[in-house]
């Protein structure tokens, strides 16, 4: 029986980054020339030597570690700092113990994290790879880490306009996130990170965390996926995020059905399973949702930020019977109608949102103090001059009704 091979530490699958290294094992490096401008000692270049025919042999190269660090800190050239680096990456796995005790001192980390500010993607993507797969193997490195700047130089490449580029980034970054203090650092503790928006995170984090619970709540990847599921070619990308989502309810269904029964996909679909997938998944939902009220439907609609004109939003009684209920978890209803005005995001949601706030000091007239407080009348007055007509007009409503409360008053 043919044994399963391990699955590298940080583990990278893009055929123009294999071939890049196959090129550069075999590129010619003036060893001696740089022995004679005296930027390697002969020692070294014994050593060296030594290396390279042990691997050509294919024998054990342990102890060599520190002399490829060394000298790729040391020389400038980019040909023999990708060398090196590459000669680093083969040691992850068979002298994984050699290169920890390196990370201990700092010093490969200082290396590494120069490397990724040459003006060379493979350069710096391979020192992300090694670095990745260091810490997979010595969990006790992980706390003192510097994780925020790995996933900024991550986060450049993948807005690279080279697919290769962005590929690679994005693996080498899932890889990280296999462990918790990676996830803890990217979600929780690095907030000026631009690893993307908050939806990129979590899309690209989904496989990792998805039974930590709860993550559409924090990062908002249920409408990030429902726009990746409308833009896709691929029906195994749909398939993908709604077996995704299955997992999702049924390891958090409460912190999760409120996200999906709001967002909506509105594709149709050739694949019979993915329909059948999708017909299960929905009576999954409608499963979770039938003990819902109106209210809670209303309320987990502007929670999720993406408003609609769904009836309640201009059912008359509506508003009389639940208008006082915004007012409960400290106006948390009404702060969050306030943030979708912030956001200035979506033309339907900016319109809604004016169009509730009407209707919120309409039949509670003392609220219009409370959107002075939080900055939604501001925003509702700017949006006055926006360029699209059913925003202009439903801020103007909401505007006329605040000058209503105020005359009256």
């Amino acid at each position: 029986m043919t044994a399963v091979p391990d699955v590298p530490a940080a583990m990278v699958n893009n055929q123009f980054f294999d071939e890049f290294t196959d090129k550069v094992r075999v590129k010619p490096i003036p060893w001696e020339g740089y022995s004679r401008a005296g930027l390697i000692s002969s020692v070294e270049l014994g050593q060296l030597r030594e290396f390279q025919q042990k691997q050509q042999e294919g024998k054990e190269v342990g102890g060599y570690a520190g002399l490829l660090l060394e000298l790729a800190d040391r020389l400038s050239s980019i040909d023999a700092q990708q060398y090196l680096l590459v000669s680093l990456d083969d040691l992850v796995d068979s002298s994984g113990a050699e290169l920890a005790e390196l990370a201990k001192s700092g010093e490969l980390a200082r290396v590494l994290f120069r490397s990724m500010e040459k003006k060379d993607d493979y350069l710096g993507l391979k020192a992300g790879k090694i670095l990745v797969g260091v810490l997979a193997g010595a969990p006790g490195l992980q706390r003192g880490f510097r994780y925020g700047r790995l996933y900024e130089y991550l986060s450049g490449c993948m807005r690279s306009e080279l697919t290769s580029v962005a590929d690679v980034a994005i693996q080498i970054l899932q890889s990280a996130l296999r462990e918790r203090r990676a996830r803890t650092v990217l979600f929780h503790e690095s907030s000026g990170c631009s690893v993307g928006q908050r939806s990129a995170k979590g899309v690209v984090a989904v496989p990792q965390t998805q039974y930590e619970g709860g993550l559409d709540k924090q990062y908002d990847v249920i409408p990030a996926m429902v726009e990746i599921a409308r833009s896709a070619v691929k029906e195994k990308v749909i398939r993908i995020i709604v077996a995704t989502w299955r997992n999702m309810l049924g390891l958090a269904a409460a912190a999760n059905v409120p996200a999906m029964l709001v967002a909506k996909a509105g594709r149709n679909f050739k694949d019979a399973d993915l329909k059948e997938d999708l017909r299960e998944l929905a009576e999954e939902l409608a499963g979770h949702a039938g003990g819902m009220t109106t209210w809670d439907e209303y309320v987990n609609e502007v929670k999720s930020g993406r408003l609609e004109w769904s009836p309640a939003h201009r059912s008359e009684q509506f508003w009389k019977l639940h208008v006082r209920r915004m007012d409960e978890d400290d106006h948390r209803v009404v702060r969050d109608l306030a943030r979708v005005l912030e956001a200035g995001t979506g033309e339907t949601a900016l319109a809604v949102a004016c169009h509730d706030l009407a209707q919120y000091i309409k039949f509670n007239p003392d609220g219009k103090r409370l959107l002075a407080r939080i900055g939604a009348k501001a925003h509702v007055m700017a949006l006055m001059t926006s360029e699209h007509k059913e925003v202009r007009y439903e801020a103007l409503l909401c505007v006329q009704q605040l000058m209503l409360n105020a005359w009256q008053n």
